[in-house]
């Protein structure tokens, strides 16, 4: 789910690195709490404004108008339900991967879960709503669109897609590594035979605007002059081809698992 490119962050000064893989508290003034000043008192501060905010939406119940009430309910289970998401991670990954797993911050993370979850069976009684399932992925676009991320965020470029990106199989590591071993210094006629004959098994899209990307791709991950985008992609291909066809024998027995 990462939004930055892991590989970005080696690059970054020694005195930013001070806050990547460790736990790191933001309060509501935007002070940073490390691990060593965070114990069970700050979460018990945050269950305690949590049950405030239950007490507030009963207030707005009574007070703001029906589709008012709906659309703050309904942007405030929103918020609650990404908390509880990442809570439930923070529980979930820090036993399974942390290196240290001390017990004194499992039980902050497993009751920060238990806090929000809790939290949303409350806020859904009072509304009537119903908490949806965490989308990751929108989740992410909005937070990208947001001014804060956009001030602080690293400007880091797109990462260029490689060829293995468009082989939609299940055995995609297994598809590039025989055509880097067998296609090695090969050119032009023969990649696209080969692009042809991944389009036909339905393993690669040739859609239209897809071949300058395949080309493009094809150029990062081969290590070799490929050719020039026409003398792969050019109009010279037509079906039925009997060089092609006699070709295709060589790549099935290159690709077994495929025919």
């Amino acid at each position: 789910m990462s939004i930055l490119d892991m590989e970005e962050f080696k690059k970054l000064p020694d005195e930013t690195k001070s806050v990547i893989d460790r736990i790191t508290y933001i309060d509501e003034d935007l002070n940073f709490i490390y691990e060593n000043s965070l114990g069970f008192s700050t979460l018990l501060l945050k269950s305690g404004k949590l049950k405030n905010n239950c007490f507030k939406l009963i207030e707005y119940k009574e007070t703001l108008s029906a589709s008012s009430f709906n659309y703050l309910s309904e942007n405030y289970l929103k918020q609650l339900e990404t908390y509880a998401f990442f809570s439930n991670q923070l529980s979930l990954y820090f036993e399974k991967n942390s290196p240290e797993k001390d017990a004194n911050t499992l039980a902050l993370f497993n009751c920060q879960s238990i806090n929000f979850n809790s939290h949303i069976s409350e806020v859904e009684k009072i509304t009537g709503l119903k908490s949806q399932t965490f989308n990751q992925q929108n989740f992410i676009q909005e937070v990208k669109e947001t001014p804060v991320f956009k001030k602080f965020s690293f400007n880091i470029k797109p990462k260029e897609k490689s060829f293995i990106d468009f082989i939609s199989h299940e055995k995609n590591k297994e598809i590039e590594k025989i055509i880097l071993e067998k296609f090695q210094n090969e050119k032009g006629k023969k990649l696209r035979y080969l692009i042809e004959y991944l389009n036909e098994l339905g393993i690669i899209s040739m859609v239209h605007g897809d071949r300058t990307k395949i080309y493009s791709a094809m150029k990062n991950s081969f290590n070799w002059e490929i050719g020039t985008h026409q003398s792969i992609f050019g109009n010279w291909f037509s079906i039925p081809n009997k060089e092609y066809t006699k070709f295709k024998e060589t790549l099935n027995s290159y690709f077994p698992f495929l025919s």
